[in-house]
């Protein structure tokens, strides 16, 4: 039909969803949870594939990447159990329990000890060089010769006696002990650095030598005396020449 000789206007198929595969307003939207199952909620309750189930195990295997409670993580240190190979495990020796044990021993007892070592030594060495002097007739040789032996003997008893057995007659009576670097006794090394300043009476017989020795050993005393009584551990210089020794109260 013709209106006034024009044709009727065209209605635009867009307008009224006549349009091929164009939705139509106020329908219900297709579901397409039924064309495609993979998509959407989960089929008769069985896990979707492709995604990580997080806090559930698979056919009873963990779940890697995600830490398991309970259960140790390989690569971590476990804390409270000793490491292979670290301190006081099987690759290396725990640390010695005496080391730094006892209370460090004070200039007097220690000085105490030096005189009754000094007598101990002292005594039989003199009446033993007063015998071969007066039996040689008063040979100057002989005087020098008993000199080094004195001096000898007296070094070899303070090495001795604090390698061997950690401590001389005179440190045992008054309650002391030498200890090395790393506790227990001091090697013999150690012991012979810190007696050095003995050996100095070796040269005593000796007209001028013996002067200066003197002199020598007299410093070494006092020099040891002050060091003890300003170090907080009580170590004297021929302490820390012999690379640490300690001196403690048994």
């Amino acid at each position: 039909m013709t209106t006034g000789g024009y044709p009727p206007p065209q209605q635009d198929p867009r307008a009224t969803g006549a349009h091929p595969g164009a939705p139509s307003y106020g329908a219900t939207p297709p579901d397409y949870t039924q064309q495609f199952p993979q998509y959407g909620a989960p089929q008769n309750g069985g896990p979707q594939y492709g995604a990580p189930q997080y806090g559930t195990p698979q056919n009873g295997t963990p779940q890697f990447g995600a830490p398991q409670f309970g259960a140790p993580q390989y690569g971590a240190p476990q804390y409270g159990a000793p490491q292979d190979g670290g301190f006081g495990g099987p690759g290396f020796p725990g640390p010695d329990p005496n080391f730094g044990a006892g209370t460090p021993g004070e200039l007097l007892p220690r000085l105490g000890a030096r005189i009754i070592d000094g007598l101990i030594v002292g005594i039989p060495m003199g009446i033993l060089s007063a015998i071969m002097i007066l039996a040689s007739g008063g040979s100057g040789f002989v005087d020098f010769f008993m000199t080094v032996v004195s001096g000898v003997v007296a070094f070899g008893y303070w090495t001795y006696m604090e390698s061997a057995r950690g401590a001389t007659i005179g440190k045992k009576l008054l309650g002391l002990s030498v200890a090395g670097p790393a506790g227990g006794n001091p090697t013999l090394e150690q012991a012979a650095k810190r007696n050095v300043f003995v050996a100095l009476q070796i040269l005593t017989g000796v007209p001028l030598l013996g002067f200066l020795a003197g002199l020598l050993s007299l410093a070494a005393y006092i020099g040891i005396a002050v060091t003890i009584e300003q170090d907080g551990n009580k170590q004297g210089f021929h302490d820390k020449f012999a690379g640490g020794t300690r001196v403690r109260k048994s």
